[in-house]
């Protein structure tokens, strides 16, 4: 019965024990969501002609996402720590957040048609007589 018992504990000792992401991490479903919003910023930001206004624009934007998801720049920079001593599920999260970012285009693609569209569709209006 010791002998079982004492296999039992070990058992669930190592069990108990998998490697996880830590409670300070950003979790990745959070942290795909977190570097999906800064990219489009990114993209964003790299169309602003002017370095220095970019600059100005950008740190608010950031806050603001930091803001939305709860966490302040020293955990994001905390989390990318972690992700990047962790290639294989920064890769993951990357393929995730490049798929959206993909359908997201896709799909503004698509609606920018549909307006274009429609508004060729309109008759012209008429010229009022002179």
């Amino acid at each position: 019965m010791t002998r079982f018992l004492l296999l039992f504990f070990c058992a669930v000792l190592a069990f108990s024990c998998k490697p996880g992401i830590p409670k300070d991490i950003v979790q990745p479903e959070e942290m795909e969501k977190i570097l999906f919003d800064i990219h489009v910023v990114d993209g964003y930001v790299s169309s602003i002609p002017t370095p220095d206004s970019a600059k100005k624009v950008s740190a608010p934007i950031y806050k603001g996402i930091f803001k939305k998801f709860g966490i302040d720049s020293a955990m994001h920079a905390k989390s990318m720590a972690y992700y990047y001593s962790r290639p294989d599920l920064l890769s993951k999260m990357y393929d995730r957040i490049s798929d959206k970012i993909n359908k997201s285009r896709e799909d503004l693609i698509k609606k920018h048609e549909k307006q274009t569209a429609a508004e060729a569709a309109k008759p012209a209006a008429p010229q009022p007589v002179k």
